[in-house]
């Protein structure tokens, strides 16, 4: 099939093992196949002795021994009650927990069953559904992390076999602003390496070639690395489709550590799917609306200009209520795997530094006339 996951396809070998170790455990499984329960502790075997005495002269009727005389009935009803409190002094006190895990691991080791059959038969919505409850069932946060990427895997699969969307616009620019109204700016993107985190240098370059130094209090350049631009805005304004496409991704992002609160976070995010025509043939980019408070549509939905597809927030690793908006180029990259890309394009003197990287991609202008959010005082005259 070539749909490859070591991380995903090694889970269902371990939880098998897994369970099966679990379920040699619970039956008390030893040496060479044999059955044994565990050995009664002094205070157990005290009860069961109490037990047998009382059972005894009840069966045998001692009635002067100070016993009660006893009916059949009753006899029946005794007998029933010991047996049942027999078996609860017996009872091993992990019993409960490891029905709770057993439990667990059938549960998890019947949906990777059931991802493995709709992988055979090519059911990519099937399969991304079982990954979707796999991520959310799944403790272990590196499994998670695998099921993520193993899910893109999944929806270029799905996506692959279904009929574009109908090119909508025919040719580039194709984006309008993602809110309405105006709002300041307060990060750009970084075309000297826009790799987040993994960037690191020092150093941030904008659109029209200007030099600056990163900083959290800078006005226009906080993030060294910035994959797309800050508006900020207040939490719950509505967040709108920047053009036509189907949404890939909306959901919460898997748990990371944020430096800049110093602790663990998990934001909300859509991530929107273009595919367009143009003169250089298909194009494809997608949309990220990050940071958001509420998510208002389902993977797999198409949606148009315009269409509110959520409200702005301040999850995640953010330091204030704010639209994080991103946009990643798909076809005509330099290594073929999705790129950052500006689009304010490049404005600068000489060749933009990110085209010529490795993992870059040429930065155009996306913008249709007149929808381009303002840049307010980050944008300089030339």
């Amino acid at each position: 099939m070539g749909l490859v996951s070591p991380g995903v396809t090694g889970r269902l070998t371990e939880t098998l093992e897994d369970e099966n170790q679990r379920m040699r455990n619970s039956r008390g499984v030893v040496n060479q196949g044999r059955c044994t329960s565990p050995k009664p502790t002094r205070q157990v075997e005290g009860k069961r002795n109490a037990l047998r005495r009382w059972l005894y002269a009840i069966v045998h009727g001692a009635q002067g021994r100070g016993l009660p005389k006893v009916t059949p009935p009753i006899v029946a009803t005794l007998l029933i009650f010991c047996a049942l409190l027999y078996q609860f002094v017996n009872i091993s006190p992990g019993f409960a927990q490891g029905l709770r895990e057993s439990a667990r691991g059938k549960s998890l080791v019947g949906l990777y069953s059931q991802l493995a059959r709709a992988v055979d038969r090519q059911d990519w919505r099937q399969a991304l559904r079982l990954v979707d409850e796999l991520h959310r069932q799944e403790k272990e946060v590196a499994q998670r992390y695998d099921l993520e990427g193993y899910r893109l895997q999944l929806e270029q699969r799905a996506y692959a076999a279904e009929p574009l969307l109908p090119p909508q616009p025919a040719t580039l620019p194709f984006l309008h602003q993602p809110f309405a109204g105006v709002f300041p700016v307060s990060n750009l993107f970084d075309h000297d390496l826009p790799l987040g985190e993994a960037d690191n240098n020092g150093r941030f370059l904008t659109l029209q070639g200007q030099v600056w130094i990163p900083n959290p209090l800078h006005p226009c350049g906080k993030s060294d690395g910035h994959t797309g631009y800050d508006w900020e805005m207040p939490i719950g304004t509505p967040i709108l489709a920047a053009a036509a496409g189907r949404v890939s991704l909306a959901r919460a992002e898997p748990e990371f550590y944020c430096p800049l609160l110093g602790r663990s976070v998990r934001g909300l995010r859509i991530r929107i799917l273009h595919e367009l025509a143009s003169p250089t043939g298909p194009e494809r980019f997608e949309t990220l609306y990050a940071h958001l408070s509420q998510i208002q549509v389902r993977e797999g939905q198409k949606v148009f200009p315009g269409e509110v597809i959520g409200l702005s927030g301040n999850s995640g690793c953010s330091g204030g209520p704010h639209l994080h908006f991103e946009v990643r180029r798909l076809e005509h990259t330099n290594s073929g795997q999705a790129a950052a890309v500006d689009p304010y394009g490049w404005q600068g003197s000489g060749l933009d530094p990110w085209s010529l990287h490795s993992q870059g991609a040429e930065s155009l202008w996306l913008w249709q006339v007149g929808q381009a959010p303002s840049l307010g005082s980050c944008w300089h005259p030339l």
